[in-house]
């Protein structure tokens, strides 16, 4: 574990005064706005007393105890319950270990993070869902306690899943960002990349793409220096032209191999002075879930374009958070790359093997 991510993840475990200010004031909103729903449903049901009633005593009592649930909620941001509690990491498989620790000392911070947020956007969700209703009911639409309650419910849901939407973007950072760069890096000198963009014009040039494409999007790449050379594995998700068929565009991998002055002219002419590339090029399609790579050589540059024939994509974040869902996904990367690393050498002159 990097000291950086030691130092977060104890201050993760720190209550945190903002996010229960936060979460007792969103409660103490819902509670105002549950008042005034209970006061435009009771008189436009039941005008007269009985609605008055309705809105002294029951928007009373329902305000009581909402600031009362919301007083409980921010306390109990005061303490990391025990259910958040996350089993040791498995370091069994050394090689897996480091990426492990870190992307477990990363995702803590972003539960607790998500119990914050969710504190106070879940009861803003509720009221906004309640302002809504007060709309419509004072247009003239019927109020009733079953529907009152269902947007209660229905915004509630709609704030949490907007904190649970966030954490889930937060953890798929933390495995690319900092699990798959540790794996990386312990493969040799590379790290994961953000902002990486791919040039179309070699690969259509050689004929490696399919079929034309607007563009290929991609969420980063692995770069770095193997046997001398320059090597750089990007996930690749092909972007059909306005009003084509999406189904069939290409999703993969490009491995880019800078050969500088070692580079032959041609594929061929590569393969003839190193025939056993050959195998190792091949060896990449039996791994699961990858097809069978195109090659070719562009500007000094081995280009190999290997097709993806399933999902989970290589680099795709694994569906749960923790270390634990994450080993197999991890495990999956390192064998992907060692493949490539195979390939590279194959590629490099006996002198820089």
């Amino acid at each position: 574990m990097t000291p950086g991510a030691a130092e977060q993840s104890e201050g993760a475990a720190r209550p945190d005064a903002g996010a229960m200010r936060a979460a007792f004031l969103a409660f103490a909103v819902l509670a105002s706005v549950m008042w005034i729903g209970i006061a435009i449903g009771a008189n436009a049901r039941t005008p007269g007393v009985v609605g008055l009633a309705a809105t002294l005593f029951g928007g009373l009592f329902a305000s009581v105890l909402t600031i009362a649930i919301g007083g409980a909620v921010a306390l109990g941001l005061a303490s990391v319950p025990a259910r958040m509690a996350r089993p040791p990491v498995d370091a069994s498989d050394a090689a897996l270990a480091p990426a492990l620790v870190e992307l477990e000392a990363r995702q803590t911070p972003v539960a607790l993070r998500l119990r914050e947020r969710a504190a106070w956007r879940a009861p803003l969700g509720a009221a906004a869902g309640i302002a809504l209703w007060c709309v419509v009911v004072t247009l003239g639409a019927p109020g009733g306690v079953l529907d009152f309650s269902a947007v209660i419910l229905g915004g509630g849901l709609a704030g949490y899943g907007w904190a649970l939407a966030q954490a889930a973007r937060e953890n798929r950072d933390v495995y690319l960002t900092r699990a798959v760069d540790v794996l990386a890096g312990g493969l040799g000198a590379f790290n994961w990349r953000t902002g990486a963009s791919v040039e179309t014009a070699g690969l259509q040039a050689a004929g490696l793409l399919p079929a034309p494409i607007a563009g290929l999007r991609t969420q980063g790449e692995i770069a770095g220096v193997h046997a001398g050379l320059q090597l750089w594995i990007t996930p690749v998700e092909a972007v059909p032209p306005p009003g084509a068929d999406t189904s069939s565009a290409f999703k993969g991998l490009i491995v880019d191999i800078d050969m500088g002055q070692i580079a032959p002219a041609t594929m061929e002419a590569l393969l003839a002075a190193r025939p056993a590339l050959v195998a190792l090029i091949e060896q990449l399609s039996t791994l699961p879930q990858l097809g069978a790579p195109r090659s070719a050589m562009v500007s000094n540059r081995l280009l190999l374009l290997i097709p993806e024939t399933g999902t989970p994509r290589v680099f795709d974040p694994p569906a749960q958070a923790g270390a634990q869902a994450a080993t197999p996904a991890l495990a999956r990367v390192r064998q992907v790359i060692g493949a490539v690393l195979h390939v590279v050498e194959g590629a490099a002159a006996p002198a820089q093997a």
